[in-house]
């Protein structure tokens, strides 16, 4: 009798852990941006940031002390998230381009055709540009001049197929170009937002991200309402939320890392299922159905995405009719 009252009460014991580590996640879930980040702490970091590269220009005698230079959040995560690699684009209160960045915007051809000249597209979008007041953009340049450019925009309709015409080298620079609808009215408006955009690489071969939030001319304050919105937009978007946020740093280009928050939450606390992102699938990623006639007569075939073949076939009138004869007869025999 004392065994089995000893063993019920091991039951209860584990039964209330389950209950207060369901409780832990559905808390910690919950993001407040007053309560979990210090905007005083987060000043001081910034404040820490700029000293710290305007210390390092100096010893490597750069005589471009006063170009400005990016600052990134680093995203350290509790759990790897499970997930292809794919871009979290995040629009900010304030821009992140300096005054003295080139702005490139990739256009559609006037006519296409490799052997075809490129000059009347050019002078075609810097008219259009010019009409609509858009004095951000630079040029409108070939691709043979892609490099010397700091930020990119592309015409929407052509925004699909830039990431592999373009290769690594943009991405691991995080360089991808913004897409831009070129056939708006407000074509001012539409440059001036996508140019407000950020953009993460999110990844599942570590436990780091890193993301543009402002440069070193910016005034502090506009760089404290990006880092806000930054980690408003990680809470909602980021594999597994705010949950899955272990520490946020702020850092410059070769400068170390100040954290402005940290927690020190059990790997437990995360729901595996809330880090596993599914890819994303094109539009003809569906069933495809049809009428299989060539062996089988009324019958109907369904092909799924991943290769499964499915046979489905069909009564006919004459023997539907015939059922429900027997099943007639059958009950005016009973």
């Amino acid at each position: 009798m004392k065994r089995e009252n000893s063993n019920s009460q091991v039951k209860t014991r584990k039964r209330k852990r389950t209950s207060s580590e369901t409780e832990t996640i559905e808390m910690s879930k919950e993001f407040n941006l007053k309560k979990d980040l210090s905007n005083k702490q987060i000043l001081e970091c910034i404040s820490a940031i700029f000293h710290l590269i305007q210390e390092q220009l100096k010893e490597t005698n750069n005589l471009l002390v006063e170009e400005a230079r990016p600052i990134f959040i680093q995203v350290t995560s509790v759990r790897i998230p499970e997930m292809p690699r794919r871009q979290m684009r995040i629009l900010l209160p304030y821009s992140i381009v300096a005054a003295n960045d080139e702005v490139a915007l990739f256009v559609c051809d006037l006519e296409k055709g490799r052997r075809k000249d490129y000059e009347p597209t050019v002078e075609y979008y810097k008219n259009l540009l010019d009409k609509h007041g858009c004095t951000r953009v630079n040029e409108i340049i070939p691709i043979n001049r892609v490099k010397t450019y700091d930020h990119f925009l592309v015409d929407g309709r052509i925004a699909g197929h830039m990431s592999h015409l373009l290769g690594k080298i943009f991405s691991k620079r995080r360089k991808l170009p913004t897409s831009v609808r070129m056939e708006s009215k407000d074509l001012k408006h539409e440059i001036d937002y996508a140019l407000r955009k950020t953009s993460m690489q999110l990844h599942s071969h570590g436990d780091t991200h890193l993301i543009q939030v402002g440069n070193t001319c910016m005034k502090k304050k506009r760089l404290l309402k990006n880092v806000l919105t930054v980690c408003e937009e990680l809470s909602k978007n980021y594999p597994g939320g705010w949950t899955n946020i272990r520490a946020l740093r702020l850092k410059g280009p070769n400068s170390l890392a100040l954290p402005f928050y940290m927690t020190l939450k059990n790997k437990n606390t995360v729901d595996p299922n809330t880090i596993a992102v599914q890819p994303k699938r094109p539009k003809a990623y569906r069933d495809v159905e049809g009428e299989l006639s060539t062996f089988i007569s009324n019958t109907t075939v369904t092909v799924k995405p991943e290769g499964t073949v499915i046979l489905k076939k069909e009564q006919t009138n004459q023997k539907k009719s015939s059922k429900k004869k027997l099943k007639s007869s059958k009950k005016a025999k009973n």
